[in-house]
């Protein structure tokens, strides 16, 4: 099985601001990005094409995969920031932020989710992907659970996946072989 995992192209957002959950519209640059994502993708073969619910995600899956059915899934969705979303970082008490980064895999913000939870949400979906006998999947989502799969997939400790880079408009290929051997290569990062 072949996974495509696609981050969504910019947010119509102010880079200093705390976002996960929030509803986001996407840029302006939407049209030239997903242009460049979908000549990325080149003449991929998709079975099953599933996709966050948020905005930024939704568009772009419908622009990528015009003629697919998608399916669209809360668990997908990137991580809940709670009180803290729409704020600029600025704005979040210092003390409220080190308390949240001192063990953001177990912590979440106020209001908010841990990492570990978007981690469980992901697991949770794992089914949906292999239901069926779909040969290749396209996930349109967010860098936070695209980074819970890579862990999943290179085994990568929770607290080492955030030094990887992603991109929006990233595409990650994991290619599972069988249950204990999997390929993960970076498309576009």
């Amino acid at each position: 099985m072949e996974i495509r995992l696609i981050r969504h192209t910019t947010p119509k957002i102010s880079k200093a601001t705390c976002y996960g959950q929030l509803n986001l519209d996407v840029d302006s640059s939407f049209v030239q990005e997903a242009a460049l994502i979908q000549k990325t993708l080149g003449s991929f073969q998709v079975d099953k094409i599933l996709s966050s619910p948020l905005i930024r995600c939704k568009k772009l899956a419908d622009t990528l995969f015009p003629e697919h059915d998608i399916i669209f899934d809360k668990r997908l969705m990137e991580l809940n920031f709670g009180d803290w979303e729409g704020l600029p970082w600025t704005d979040i008490p210092f003390q409220d932020m080190n308390k949240w980064t001192d063990n953001f895999i177990r912590k979440g913000p106020p209001n908010g989710e841990s990492f570990q939870t978007l981690i469980n949400r992901v697991d949770d979906f794992e089914s949906v992907i292999h239901s069926g006998k779909d040969k290749s999947v396209a996930i349109v989502t967010h860098s936070g659970v695209i980074r819970a799969f890579i862990m999943k997939y290179l085994n990568i400790p929770a607290d080492k996946i955030f030094s990887l880079q992603l991109n929006y408009g990233a595409i990650v290929k994991i290619t599972v072989h069988s249950e204990a051997f999997q390929q993960v290569e970076f498309i576009k990062g």
